[in-house]
């Protein structure tokens, strides 16, 4: 028992020291948690066809006290349909159209709207509301993987590109 706890203790005190709420056995760079989520997004807008409106990355933090670990977000807006009716039924058109290019159920994850996942990004297809009747969105989120970012070094939100 006694050797078991060293270890564990060693693991806590680095995690400790390092800023890092919580441990990451694969860390990945900021870098990379923006690619994730970006990749993700080129495939799904790809493969749905999607018109985008307008596109939004930034670097979230994966607790509510804002630290480390970080995880890429990407908010992909697309045009209301006619009616809150058609929204769902085209969002999941959409989602079927996903499942059958390799996306899956996340049983983890949950949320309001319909969520999928692909190599360790989730989907979330977020509702048609009279509050945003300009554009509904997809939001997709990163693995938590990005302890180097921090709340001071986290940037803001950035307008991006996704086609």
């Amino acid at each position: 028992m006694r050797a078991l706890r060293i270890p564990v203790m060693a693991t806590v005190l680095v995690a400790a020291l390092s800023g890092c709420a919580e441990y990451v056995a694969n860390p990945m760079t900021p870098e990379q948690s923006e690619s994730q989520v970006m990749d993700a997004g080129h495939d799904l807008v790809a493969t749905l066809n999607l018109h985008v409106v307008n596109g939004a990355f930034w670097h979230a933090s994966c607790n509510d006290q804002g630290d480390p670990p970080f995880r890429g977000r990407l908010r992909i807006g697309y045009a209301p349909a006619a009616s809150f009716a058609e929204s769902e039924t085209q969002a999941a058109q959409m989602a079927d159209q996903l499942r059958k290019a390799g996306w899956k159920g996340d049983p983890d994850f949950h949320s309001h709207g319909t969520e999928l996942t692909k190599d360790n990004v989730v989907a979330v297809f977020g509702p048609q509301t009279a509050i945003t009747p300009d554009s509904r969105d997809i939001q997709l989120y990163g693995e938590c993987r990005d302890t180097t970012t921090t709340k001071d070094t986290k940037g803001r939100v950035e307008s991006v590109t996704v086609s």
